[in-house]
């Protein structure tokens, strides 16, 4: 059978994978019969090879093969010529094999690498859940793993952990064992969760203060899609550039780390060292400029003198490119 599983949820698609996978057979046969493809110079005629072994002592036979698709929509020219004759060559796989493509971003339905696989194809996407989809499954998840959360604990789960599905199930895990047999409330939340956006928002920082526009687009973008408010980034932009300038100031003025951490609010000992390893690589200067910036594009957002998307998206695009 042809599976194709695309798009941006990686946990999602990787339980389902996992289940394909156990497809194959008991553990002991499991590897022997399992082949996996990646990187650039995938071969057509090594993945129909191996698809064509007839499975040792298992069930199933899973070959998987992993960006081959997203590459033949985006029209790569380094893909060889051989990749375009995929529906010929799929012709001939024995009903033993599970071949499986796996994409880390959408597919188009009707794009040529769906086209490529056949209609026969199973295909299944693993989009971001959104806010309301996201909820269910978190609380799907604590039941999952023997726990129970109040409405509050939930929301605010899907606050912190952001559009991670991989993170998201961790924390929830590490929730359930840490109330135990009572409900999780959000106080055990705001105890126990790090907050993924924080985390983000140190990256984005980095990526534009060391000129990396690329990186930096693709976090603010991320930050964007896992429900982040135009308005939200910027404050937690500002917040973070505010604490550099102060970082700096206090570690010229030869303050103590310690110190620096219970001026600055930052009690969390990984915080703290994240920030002051941060403020080593900036200048004052290039710091107040940045934040005078980030409050010329919040003033113009609030005056309607531009979109705020938009206003976002300039501003990230120019300081990481200057």
């Amino acid at each position: 059978m042809i599976r194709v599983l695309h798009g941006e949820d990686e946990y999602a698609r990787s339980e389902a994978l996992a289940k394909i996978r156990a497809s194959a057979g008991p553990a002991e046969v499991r590897d022997p019969n399992t082949t996996v493809f990646e990187g650039r110079s995938i071969k057509l005629a090594e993945v129909i090879g191996a698809a064509q072994v007839v499975p040792f002592m298992a069930d199933r036979r899973v070959v998987i093969v992993y960006g081959i698709l997203s590459r033949m929509q985006q029209r790569d020219k380094s893909l060889g010529a051989e990749w375009r004759n995929l529906n010929e060559a799929l012709s001939v796989l024995p009903a033993t094999t599970e071949l499986v493509f796996v994409e880390d971003t959408t597919l188009r339905d009707n794009g040529l690498a769906l086209k490529s696989v056949g209609p026969s194809a199973s295909v299944q996407e693993y989009r971001r859940k959104q806010r309301g989809e996201l909820e269910i499954w978190i609380r799907d998840r604590f039941v999952f793993h023997g726990a129970s959360a109040t409405r509050d604990a939930v929301a605010r789960v899907a606050w912190l952990a952001g559009a991670d599905a991989r993170l998201m199930d961790q924390e929830i895990k590490k929730l359930a064992l840490y109330a135990g047999d009572r409900e999780v409330v959000q106080r055990d939340v705001d105890l126990m969760v790090t907050d993924a956006r924080e985390t983000s928002i140190f990256a984005a920082v980095d990526a534009v203060l060391e000129h990396r526009p690329a990186v930096a687009m693709k976090l603010l973008y991320s930050l964007l899609s896992s429900g982040s408010s135009v308005q939200n980034i910027l404050s937690m932009l500002a917040r973070q550039v505010r604490l550099l300038i102060l970082t700096v100031e206090l570690r010229q003025q030869g303050v103590a780390q310690e110190e620096i951490g219970k001026r600055i609010g930052l009690t969390n000992r990984f915080a703290l060292d994240k920030m002051l390893r941060q403020s080593g690589s900036f200048g004052i200067g290039q710091l107040a400029s940045i934040h005078r910036r980030l409050l010329a594009a919040d003033l113009a957002i609030k005056r309607g003198a531009m979109d705020e998307r938009l206003a976002v998206e300039i501003l990230v695009g120019e300081l990481s490119a200057a």
